[in-house]
C-alpha cells in the first residue's frame, strides 16, 4: 500500500465517521423533542383534570395560567377561552397550551377545542328564555 492510498483511506474514513457521529446526534435531539412534545401532551390532559371547564354556570371568555411544580417544574400552562366569532352559533374556542424552554427558545404546545354551550346568550334579558333542557318535576 502506498502512501497515497493511506492518506486517501483515512479521508474516506473520517468523511464517513463523521456523517455517523452528526446522523447520531440528529437521532438523539428527535427523540429528545419527541419526548418534550409527549411530556406535554400529557400535561393538557392533567390541566384539564385538575382545572376542569366549569359547565355548571355559564362559560366566560378569559384567561387562567399557572406553573407545574416537581418534575415538570420547566412547563408552564396558560388555557385562554373566547367566544366563537360567530355570535349565532353560541360556540367558545378553548386553547389550552403548554410551554417551556430548550436551549433558550421558548417552545410550546396547544390543543384547540371547541364547545357548544346552547343555554349561551350574549346580554340576554332577565327572564328570557335561554333554552336549557333539564328534567322537569311534575306534581304527582
Amino acid at each position: 500500500m502506498t502512501l497515497i492510498e493511506v492518506v486517501l483511506a483515512t479521508a474516506i474514513l473520517g468523511i464517513g465517521l463523521t456523517v455517523l457521529v452528526a446522523a447520531t446526534s440528529r437521532c438523539l435531539s428527535v427523540a429528545r423533542k419527541a419526548k418534550e412534545y409527549e411530556v406535554a401532551r400529557r400535561l393538557i390532559g392533567q390541566i384539564d383534570l385538575e382545572v376542569p371547564i366549569e359547565f355548571n354556570a355559564e362559560l366566560e371568555e378569559g384567561v387562567e395560567q399557572g406553573e407545574f411544580t416537581g418534575a415538570y417544574s420547566g412547563y408552564t400552562w396558560e388555557r385562554e377561552i373566547e367566544e366563537f366569532e360567530d355570535e349565532e352559533l353560541q360556540m367558545f374556542t378553548v386553547r389550552s397550551r403548554v410551554s417551556w424552554t430548550d436551549r433558550n427558545r421558548d417552545v410550546y404546545e396547544e390543543v384547540v377545542s371547541y364547545i357548544y354551550e346552547p343555554t349561551y346568550r350574549k346580554n340576554t334579558a332577565p327572564g328570557a328564555r335561554t333554552g336549557r333542557i333539564g328534567r322537569g318535576s311534575r306534581g304527582r
